[in-house]
């Protein structure tokens, strides 16, 4: 779109005519054109979105255009490992396998530094705008957790990258603490667990709430990543909520067996998710490469029931989850590719309707970023256009042309080359 760039570049003050917006996100009183979509016309000046008003026809022939998206549930300690530390089977247990033995293999912060950026400058190519990352606290935490805060604070202004440490059910309640205490750094405020059905879940799970409370800690977990209809992590989480009554943000991410429980225990579990007011992260790619895996074809997705759980009033988002390591082979934290993969697997579509909100202004609010992920005069001009006019052609092919614009000008920043890390030990092409 080479007459979209010359537009854009001009200095001053710039109009783009007959863009299409996520009528979700936009400001109310513009003409719906079609599915979930209206039509305006966006004068940008000084880097702002200075005046949205209903589109006067001509111009971008009904491109659409999206504020910048967030990603509310990423791994970016763990990505780009593929080539040398490969899932050898695709299952749950092979990707546990594959993480240890290259945590193990290769422990260098540099090579840390160089993952972590390229996933980060991957994003930002794509024109995620926010993200949050979940950082694993085995052996050497404490300096990984120092490069990753460095690396976040170097985006500052460009990307806001959140991270959350990431802890499991078993950790001595000694270490828990400690882990919080370092959960109040400038780059996190959340505190993130990994959850399993045992008989220590209960305590662990009123210990933590008591910590986020005393420390003014989110709470984010993994919960329910397994396809056994008795797996109910996500049900104690609303359970130990209500029980404690914590007031905090609390995002719980998977919940892929109650894709296959009962409708009465689905029902149940439901009812509780809506009276302690629980967000849901689903994460459509991952799972589906997860889950199912019995050397045959796949019979059930793995996926949230995200459909009931809109219809009680839940708010549910989406994200890219885990990049290029043993728990997803692929992906490259581009978020409008998930959203459409994520409309294809979850039938989000007839109509798509209000779904971009899971990774527009929803997402932003999961994870404490209200001011993102929405489009409103006076704020940042931090937004993609697509050559897209409708959700068919939105979906139906990659939008790898789009046009990422930030403070009103487009980034002309391609997405890293994956030979940049052939460098590191054990990387092969």
């Amino acid at each position: 779109m080479p007459e979209i760039l010359s537009k854009l570049n001009q200095d001053g003050i710039a109009v783009l005519r007959n863009v299409r917006l996520p009528a979700c996100v936009a400001p109310a009183g513009l003409p719906v054109v079609s599915d979930g979509l209206v039509a305006c016309d966006i004068t940008l000046a000084g880097g702002r979105l200075a005046k949205i008003s209903p589109g006067s026809g001509g111009g971008f022939g009904g491109a659409m255009l999206w504020p910048c998206p967030i990603d509310a549930h990423t791994h970016i300690d763990k990505g780009q490992v593929s080539n040398r530390s490969p899932n050898r089977d695709g299952t749950f247990t092979g990707a546990q396998q594959a993480a240890a033995r290259d945590r193990q293999n290769y422990p260098g912060l540099d090579d840390l530094r160089s993952r972590a950026g390229f996933a980060l400058r991957s994003a930002f190519s794509h024109g995620t705008v926010a993200l949050r990352s979940h950082v694993d606290t085995a052996d050497g935490f404490h300096d990984r957790f120092s490069v990753l805060c460095e690396l976040a604070q170097d985006w500052t202004g460009r990307l806001d990258v959140q991270l959350a440490p990431f802890i499991g059910v078993e950790e001595p309640p000694e270490r828990i603490a400690e882990i919080a205490l370092i959960a109040r750094h400038s780059t996190s405020g959340v505190l993130s667990a990994f959850l399993y059905e045992c008989s220590g879940l209960p305590g662990f799970l009123d210990l933590v709430m008591s910590l986020a409370d005393r420390h003014s800690l989110a709470l984010d977990f993994h919960a329910d990543e397994t396809l056994d209809p008795t797996s109910n992590c996500t049900r104690a989480v609303a359970q130990a909520v209500l029980r404690n009554r914590f007031e905090g943000a609390v995002l719980v991410g998977h919940c892929c067996s109650l894709s296959v429980q009962s409708p009465a225990e689905l029902d149940r579990t439901l009812d509780l998710i809506a009276q302690a007011k629980l967000n849901i992260v689903s994460l459509p790619m991952c799972n589906t490469y997860l889950m199912s895996r019995q050397g045959c074809t796949p019979r059930l997705r793995g996926v949230a029931p995200v459909h009931e759980m809109r219809v009680r009033g839940i708010k549910v988002v989406f994200a890219t989850d885990n990049s290029r390591d043993g728990f997803h082979s692929y992906g490259d934290l581009d978020m409008p590719e998930l959203f459409r993969d994520a409309v294809r697997i979850m039938h989000l579509d007839h109509p798509v309707g209000d779904w971009p909100q899971t990774v527009l202004n929803h997402a932003a609010e999961a994870i404490g970023r209200p001011a993102l992920g929405q489009l409103r005069e006076g704020g940042p001009a931090d937004f993609i256009l697509f050559k897209a006019r409708n959700w068919n052609e939105f979906v139906a092919r990659p939008q790898s042309d789009r046009i990422v614009v930030r403070n009103g000008a487009p980034i002309q920043i391609p997405p890293p080359d994956f030979s940049e890390l052939d460098g590191l030990e054990g990387m092969t092409a």
